[in-house]
């Protein structure tokens, strides 16, 4: 026996003698500085043994410390891609074994479900000997900023379809020519010395004689996206990759690609956020650096609990940007007691500016009308209520001198665009 517990304790000092304080090991992490929201989100943390620390062939385990808005997509274990362990909240430790030459790389795949500024927290990097008899472990103080913003999910097909024939019919019909981009304006007869290229030949073919389309220069308009920010906005999406965004999250992705679509095309742009107040604005401008500025402004901004002050957000615009402009409002419309100060709020406004207001609804309530949740006839009876009494305020909202148009969040983006390119087109 004494020979054994002998053995035992030289093996246990061999295995303290191999295992080095995690401390000496060179940990570096490694992650995206922003990423979109929903968007898988990739960290990598390298493990090299260090000039003083032996650890070739040791085993190790690391556990982060990450926001409760980060779901865990994937860990390393092994050395390879796993899910997350079942029933730890943490996802189970990333493992792997130390190379002899090189450094060992812990991979770990998070989605990010809310927007704003987040952190990656502290490292519990554990070693496990040579033998299994010693364990190591320390924490490794240190945190990462990660910014989450809106992600633009369609933002490549709204360029596209904006710059599509399909979209020139609601919008600016553009040719490019000398002197820059051109507006059409209308259509005249043939006269000597016009140039052919702007002979509207299916015109001459339905006339019998030359006509021809005038241009005139397109001249960049003014665009303020105004976001409500309030309890209305509060509503989250139950299905799909998009599970758990707000109206709010859908607003601002919507708005940002109508903003970049503007922006290319020459126009002014600037955001006003607000529920209660005003708690974001950037001026309208132009240029390359725009979009983001009005990206770092909003991505953070979370709907709030409070009832949105409409009337003020739109007196403060007015005295804010003294221009006209199109102001593009997304929102959803008040209950029944609060529609008539929306209304007056809007019908004031609109003798300043352009009011486009775009009404989100809760996709979540009109599943339930239209019995696609498996409800009880009681509470579908009351979503029925409630969607009839939303369609009787847009229609009132309608009548306050501004355009109300009526969409789901997740399939904002499309109708925003064409309306915006119908009410730019009628200037």
């Amino acid at each position: 026996m004494l020979a054994l517990d002998a053995l035992l304790l030289l093996a246990a000092v061999f295995d303290v003698s191999r295992t080095p304080r995690p401390d000496r090991l060179d940990v570096r992490r490694r992650v995206p500085v922003r990423v979109g929201l929903s968007r898988e989100l990739r960290r990598t943390v390298r493990v090299a043994t260090g000039p003083h620390a032996r650890a070739a062939g040791l085993s190790v385990e690391l556990r982060e410390e990450f926001p409760d808005s980060f779901a865990i997509v994937s860990r390393t274990l092994g050395g390879g891609p796993a899910p997350p362990a079942a029933g730890d909240p943490t996802g189970g430790p990333d493992t792997g074994v130390l190379p002899g030459e090189g450094a060992l790389d812990l991979e770990r795949v998070y989605r990010p479900l809310r927007r704003g500024v987040h952190a990656l927290g502290d490292l519990r990097l554990r070693l496990v000997g040579p033998l299994g008899l010693v364990a190591r472990q320390g924490r490794l103080r240190g945190g990462t900023r990660v910014e989450v913003e809106p992600p633009l999910t369609g933002l490549r097909r709204t360029l596209r379809l904006a710059a599509s024939e399909r979209w020139r019919d609601l919008g600016v019909r553009v040719l490019r020519r000398r002197g820059g981009l051109m507006e059409f304006e209308s259509l005249r007869e043939y006269v000597h010395g016009d140039d052919l290229r702007v002979v509207d030949w299916k015109s001459f073919a339905k006339r019998g004689r030359p006509i021809v389309r005038q241009f005139q220069e397109e001249r960049g308009q003014e665009l303020v996206l105004a976001f409500d920010g309030g309890r209305r906005m509060a509503a989250t999406t139950e299905e799909g990759r998009v599970r758990g965004w707000t109206k709010l999250d859908h607003a601002l992705d919507a708005g940002l690609q109508i903003a970049a679509v503007a922006l290319q095309r020459g126009d002014r742009v600037g955001v006003l956020a607000f529920d209660a107040r005003v708690r974001a604005w950037v001026a309208p401008a132009r240029g390359a650096r725009q979009l983001e500025r009005l990206r770092d402004a909003v991505f953070g901004l979370q709907a709030s609990a409070a009832e949105s002050d409409l009337e003020r957000a739109l007196r403060e615009l007015s005295l804010r940007h003294r221009r006209r402009a199109l102001v593009l409002l997304l929102s959803d419309v008040a209950d029944p007691l609060s529609v008539e100060e929306q209304r007056r709020a809007l019908a004031a406004a609109s003798r300043r500016h352009r009011i486009l207001f775009a009404g989100l609804d809760d996709p979540s309530l009109r599943d339930a009308a239209e019995g696609r949740l498996g409800v009880d006839e009681g509470t579908r009876g009351a979503a029925r209520l409630l969607v009839e009494e939303r369609r009787a305020g847009l229609r009132r909202l309608a009548g306050a001198g501004c355009r109300v148009l009526d969409t789901l969040p997740a399939e904002a983006a499309g109708p925003l665009l064409a309306a915006w390119l119908d009410a730019r087109r009628r200037g």
